[in-house]
Formats: structure tokens, sequence, C-alpha cells
């Protein structure tokens, strides 16, 4: 189990480039409109702030060198990465240039399905694909890209095949929830 876990982390550290500036990582809460109150963490990176909810259960690590926020399911056999990075400011980039991006990220992996998601933001993209890391593990990931204004975040979902089906939605209410707001100076 230790050994998957440490495998599925491995993975996510495939990415290359790297978000500038300071990056802070500063766990708090946030009311909601309809009422209550949901866990968030707000990332301080340059002159932006920017909201991601946590999935509820599921264990975080904040690596700030790295600009990166991984979270780990129960199991252990399910593994999100948030990832902020310098690519393409502003905007995505066609689906050919993504497709040719998230298949060098993830060697061996076929893409299933490209599709449009939205954010409390801007739209974004995702893939998801399959790998077989080793005889009898096969890998789902779903790897979204959002555009911001320093480059992109890059949602990272790597699961066991079994998992997938439950990492998915997970993945896609973070980012219906993720926003993006500018810090004003004092």
């Amino acid at each position: 189990m230790r050994l998957k876990l440490l495998f599925l982390l491995g993975l996510l550290l495939v990415l290359t480039t790297r978000a500038q500036g300071g990056f802070r990582v500063i766990p708090g809460t946030e009311t909601l409109v309809e009422g209550g109150t949901v866990e968030k963490l707000t990332v301080v990176s340059g002159n932006f702030q920017y909201n991601i909810r946590p999935p509820k259960g599921w264990s975080c690590q904040a690596d700030e060198a790295g600009h990166k926020v991984v979270f780990v399911n129960p199991s252990g056999r399910s593994a999100l990465a948030v990832q902020f990075t310098t690519n393409s400011p502003e905007k995505i980039p066609a689906e050919a240039v993504l497709r040719t991006q998230v298949l060098r990220a993830h060697p061996g992996a076929t893409v299933e399905l490209y599709a449009v998601c939205s954010t409390n933001y801007r739209p974004g993209a995702y893939f998801d694909l399959m790998r077989v890391a080793a005889p009898g593990l096969v890998q789902r990931l779903r790897h979204a890209y959002v555009p911001q204004p320093a480059g992109q975040v890059e949602f990272i979902l790597t699961a066991s095949d079994d998992e997938f089906a439950l990492g998915a939605p997970v993945v896609m209410d973070m980012l219906r929830a993720f926003g993006v707001t500018p810090i004003k100076p004092k």
C-alpha cells in the first residue's frame, strides 16, 4: 500500500515548469451563500490569490518550493496535485498543443477523453487518460488545465482504475469552486 502511494506521488512530480515568485498556502474557511461554511485553501502567488476547496476527508501536503498542493484520499490509492506553472499565461493552448503536453507529462498513457470544464474563474480543459503502470496495475488520470494571469493551474488526479470513478467528481467539484482574485497593494 505504501509503495503504491509513493509511486502515485512520484508520478505527480513529472511537471517541470514551475511558477515564479513567492508561494504560500493558507488554510481557512469560506462562508457559503446558501449558509454554512466549508474548508478552503488560499494560495498566494505573486499578485494573486487562488481559492481551492480541499476534498473532504483527503489529507493535504503543501509543497511551497514546488508551487503545488497534493491531496491524497484515505485509501492512499488516489492523489490529486494542484500545480501552478508559468505555461501559457492568461490562456489555454489549443487542444493539439495540450494533448502533446499531457502525453509528455504522462509517458505511456493514452487519451480517452478531452473536454472543456467550467471554473469560478475562466473555462479550462481536461483530459482523461489511462496507463498500465505495471502488470496488473492500471492507472487512470484526469489532467485539467485552467488559465491564470501568471500561467496555468494544473489539476492532476492519479487513481487506481477502481477508484477513478470516485476521484473524477472530486476534481470537477474542485474546478467549479476554483477562483482567482488580484491582491490589492497596501
